[in-house]
């Protein structure tokens, strides 16, 4: 071989160095990630292997020399198969697959065969090398790209929900606005005007809600907090609530509790009930007029003391599903598509939050529907049981002096940077008998606290989020002030920040109340009449 790299006179050198050759040839055979396969043309026998196959396929060269029928590896008979059946013309390139019991996984691997001369005679060769981690790779970037598909896809979809569902109790409440205005002399039409502003309003609500509880579940900030709970007085709550929407539709609504000896438990209330209310709400939206809905709770035994096994349903005689839509029920955003569902208004997020609820409960949710015949939602939890006698019923003199309301000569400061804002709890406040003065930020209230001095205010209603001050800095400053009077004075937060990590930073912050915006007016008066 000259300094080029040629061989000058071929025979002659490899001739001369046949150990070398041969040392060369093994070194790569053993090296290589790629197992070659000599085969005869005529007979299909294996002539030689590269001895990496054990390294490389789990699989001893002596095996395949061997043409072991009996070897129980998959991969080794796919290999085997192949190279008795395969008889390529030219250069040929592909993927094969198998389970490799040598490795204990799945295996995919290139083939390259083609035809070949030895010594002048007629060969194959296959060349297999292990791609199986550029397989998974693929793989998995298929699945992200198809996942991302319809990710996009339920994105668009959610948006045109959105759209639609947004602009729907919008278009209701701007239009019955203008038409309000223009009947200001006609009391009954801005009476009936008003009433339908404010449920447009309420289903605008109740969709902004959904949308920000997907997202706390989805971010993992929902939490469960178990306080004490009566699930009878639960379930007259739910009575109360859904009355009108009953009425409206002239369903039969029925209540059994007959099965539960114990309704006294420790379990998140506020939770439960929403659970519980997005379950009957779909039954009474699905149910057409005259049809029935029936809310009933089981208690079962328990096998660990001091906790009791409840079961509730909630049935209807509705529309029913079909038994493809229960598959995805519980997605988000998934809705069933016919003529008669689509004209129900929804979001396709109550039953994602009622699942993600019942889950976090440690819960157990099933359905069973027939289109046509109605649909059963059946949810089993598990609650901690506290003593009955804890549980203090209010007398009637309590109860009558709850509809007692009188709020003569209290003041109140209102905190709010937002005038429109300020102009609305302003009215709603004084259409109780307070008086009230206002401050725009929480700098303004401080100092007007400090000036009116102790006793001129009975309590403050703080916002949070405002400029110069927000609301936590100046509880806190209201909190270190020297006099004792303004220090303790009480502050209720009245914010548009309404989950509980807000709540808790409230309270934190030297707070004594909290009140989420929009204003529920009764939640506001049983919150200043418990105060005041």
């Amino acid at each position: 071989m000259n300094k080029s790299g040629s061989v000058s006179d071929q025979s002659g050198w490899a001739y001369e160095n046949q150990q070398y050759i041969w040392d060369l040839y093994q070194s790569i055979s053993q090296n290589i990630d790629a197992v070659i396969f000599i085969v005869g043309k005529q007979d299909k026998k294996i002539e030689y292997v590269f001895e990496n196959a054990d390294r490389v396929l789990g699989i001893p060269a002596e095996t395949f020399y061997a043409d072991d029928d009996g070897e129980p590896n998959e991969l080794y008979q796919k290999i085997r198969k192949m190279i008795r059946e395969k008889q390529p013309t030219k250069r040929e390139v592909w993927e094969m697959e198998g389970v490799n019991q040598a490795f204990s996984q799945n295996m995919w691997l290139n083939v390259i065969s083609c035809p070949i001369k030895l010594g002048g005679k007629e060969k194959y060769i296959f060349v297999l090398s292990d791609v199986t981690e550029e397989h998974l790779i693929r793989r998995a970037l298929s699945e992200a790209a198809k996942a991302a598909e319809l990710a996009s896809a339920a994105k668009s979809r959610f948006l045109s929900n959105m759209s639609h569902d947004i602009r729907t109790p919008m278009n209701a409440i701007i239009g019955f606005a203008t038409l309000a205005e223009k009947n200001l002399g006609d009391n009954e039409k801005v009476r009936d005007y008003l009433h339908k502003i404010l449920s447009s309003g309420n289903i605008l609500l109740d969709l902004i809600n959904d949308v920000l509880d997907m997202s706390r579940i989805e971010s993992g900030k929902m939490q469960i907090q178990e306080s004490r709970a009566n699930l009878f007085g639960i379930f007259d709550d739910l009575k109360i609530v859904i009355a009108e929407q009953v009425k409206a539709k002239s369903l039969k609504f029925t209540v059994d509790v007959s099965q539960a000896d114990n309704p006294f438990v420790y379990c998140d209330e506020i939770h439960l009930k929403q659970m519980l209310m997005n379950l009957l709400s779909n039954a009474i939206k699905f149910t057409p007029e005259g049809g029935e809905v029936m809310l009933s709770l089981v208690q079962e035994p328990c096998e660990a003391e001091g906790y009791g096994n409840y079961v509730f349903h909630v049935k209807d005689t509705g529309l029913g599903m079909s038994q493809e839509f229960v598959q995805k029920v519980f997605d988000a955003f998934e809705r069933e598509v016919n003529s008669t569902v689509n004209k129900i208004q929804g979001t396709g997020l109550g039953m994602a939050i009622t699942k993600s609820i019942v889950e976090l409960m440690n819960g157990i949710i099933q359905v069973e529907t027939k289109q046509g015949e109605g649909t059963e939602f059946t949810v089993s939890l598990t609650f901690r049981l506290w003593e009955q006698e804890l549980y203090q019923a209010k007398t009637p003199e309590e109860e009558e002096n709850d509809g007692e309301i009188d709020f003569t000569g209290r003041r109140i400061l209102l905190v709010e940077d937002n005038e429109l804002n300020r102009e609305i709890a302003s009215e709603i406040l004084l259409d109780y008998g307070l008086e009230v003065e206002s401050a725009e930020n929480g700098q303004a209230a401080l100092e007007k606290l400090k000036s009116g001095g102790a006793g001129r205010y009975d309590l403050v209603l703080m916002d949070v989020q405002m400029p110069v001050m927000n609301g936590y800095e100046a509880t806190k400053a209201i909190r270190q002030l020297e006099d004792p009077g303004l220090a303790g004075i009480t502050i209720v937060a009245m914010t548009a920040n309404a989950f509980h990590e807000d709540r808790q930073a409230a309270l934190e912050s030297g707070m004594d109340g909290f009140i989420s915006k929009p204003i529920d007016v009764e939640q506001l008066v049983k919150t200043l009449k418990g105060i005041l």
